[in-house]
């Protein structure tokens, strides 16, 4: 079983919200991330969204599947093919959040 990521996106933003200078590996992970919020979050209130992201662990072609409960919760994500897994935290008012946009939520 593969280790679980928990992430605080705001770990990887500047001020202005914009994902911050950081070397490649952390900025490819960066990008991940933001890549499942507008996913999940567009997708939102879909429970197990199949987001057609790739899975990023070495080898896997698997497409990461993702869940948001609530506006208020924590992003899950999960690779079915090789367990690749984990949590978004603080992803609410981002520039990735969809649910802020206008007719998504009531």
């Amino acid at each position: 079983m593969s280790n679980t990521y928990v992430t605080d996106i705001t770990h990887y933003l500047d001020a202005t919200g914009e994902l911050a200078e950081m070397p490649g590996e952390a900025r490819q992970l960066a990008s991940f991330l933001a890549l499942l919020i507008d996913a999940a979050t567009q997708a939102f209130p879909a429970r197990d969204y199949n987001t057609r992201i790739r899975c990023r662990a070495a080898a896997c072609t698997g497409s990461i599947r993702a869940s948001v409960a609530s506006e208020d919760s924590e992003i899950l994500w999960e690779c079915p093919r090789c367990g690749h897994h984990g949590i978004i935290r603080k992803w609410q008012g981002t520039k990735w959040d969809q649910t802020r946009q206008e007719g998504l939520v009531g």
